[in-house]
């Protein structure tokens, strides 16, 4: 996810979300990602805009 915090400071942003789902996924010891959604939401508390993706964390092997 990435929040926008107000109209004054830079859109939310889906690349981000996407590469902080990768991340999160990492910490998982994931090594792929299905991605399936991204999407910018409003009414988060805190948060003017949101760039929400979600997704699943797989482990692939070669066998």
């Amino acid at each position: 996810e990435d929040c926008q915090m107000s109209n004054q400071n830079s859109p939310a942003n889906i690349a981000t979300a996407r590469k902080r789902l990768q991340i999160k996924a990492s910490q998982m010891k994931a090594n792929a990602v299905l991605l399936h959604q991204c999407e910018i939401v409003t009414g988060t508390p805190g948060c003017y805009r949101q760039a929400v993706c979600q997704g699943s964390a797989l482990k692939v092997s070669n066998q």
